[in-house]
């Protein structure tokens, strides 16, 4: 039988001494890197705080997927971190909207702090007039035109989230022919009468090589449990449809 090798001086735990010791040492070293009016700046270059930058990026991450499982330590904090920074930037479009027109311009939607009581479009429009929300976004969300789709529709969602990474995600595949095929900037502009070709040269080329199997895609479980989807081809087909309504709804109208 194997004895319990003793703690050297007794009780004390050198070892986690030993892993406190560095990690003080690393925080007197972010300590020392660049600042920006008295904050550490994240994105000043410094290892030690491009260090801090991608640990908490990794943090996120893994704290979403937890959350999604229903994780309740990851959902108390993916919670609580979510109405900070909401709050965070609703003091930002308060004194210094400017700061927020580029990110805001180009986006469909946008994190909000509302109490039940205060839930009305009134409220929220001029929140989000103020900080230009959507007014250059590829499909229809100024706020000047009718609009009759949710991003809460899951199928919409999807599409959209997909549409917007898709220059990102064109150049992270450039080695797969098929995605480096997609064209961008031959497409016309997105409209509702442009929403077929908008499926058939970028979305549907990228679903089909990047989603070997489609029945692991969520949004797309209920489309292949329709009758007679069995073979890739007709759930290919049954996917597409949906693609060019999702698209057809999101996307603006009278543009030229």
């Amino acid at each position: 039988m194997k004895t319990k090798k003793k703690k050297e001086g007794g009780d004390f735990d050198w070892q986690a001494q030993r892993k406190f010791e560095a990690a003080t040492a690393w925080q007197e070293q972010l300590d020392q890197s660049p600042h920006s009016k008295g904050v550490i700046d994240l994105y000043s270059g410094d290892p030690y705080a491009v260090a801090l930058n991608s640990k908490g990026f990794l943090y996120m991450r893994v704290l979403n997927r937890l959350a999604r499982i229903g994780h309740s330590s990851a959902l108390l904090h993916l919670v609580r971190y979510a109405c900070e920074l909401a709050e965070t930037i609703e003091e930002i479009a308060e004194s210094h909207p400017n700061w927020l027109f580029s990110l805001a311009e180009a986006r469909a939607n946008w994190p909000v702090m509302l109490c039940r009581h205060e839930s009305t479009n009134k409220l929220v429009s001029g929140y989000l007039d103020k900080i230009h929300l959507g007014e250059k976004c590829e499909i229809n969300a100024d706020g000047k035109r009718v609009a009759k789709f949710s991003l809460r529709t899951p199928i919409n969602r999807f599409v959209w989230k997909k549409l917007k990474g898709l220059p990102f995600s064109i150049v992270l595949l450039s080695d797969v022919p098929a995605v480096a095929a997609i064209d961008l900037k031959a497409l016309p502009k997105l409209t509702k009468a442009t929403a077929k070709t908008w499926a058939d040269k970028a979305l549907m080329p990228y679903f089909t090589v990047i989603f070997e199997d489609f029945s692991k895609v969520p949004e797309f479980r209920t489309i292949l449990s329709r009758p007679g989807v069995r073979t890739r081809g007709q759930q290919r087909r049954e996917i597409r449809k949906d693609v060019i309504r999702a698209l057809q709804s999101l996307a603006p109208t009278g543009v030229t």
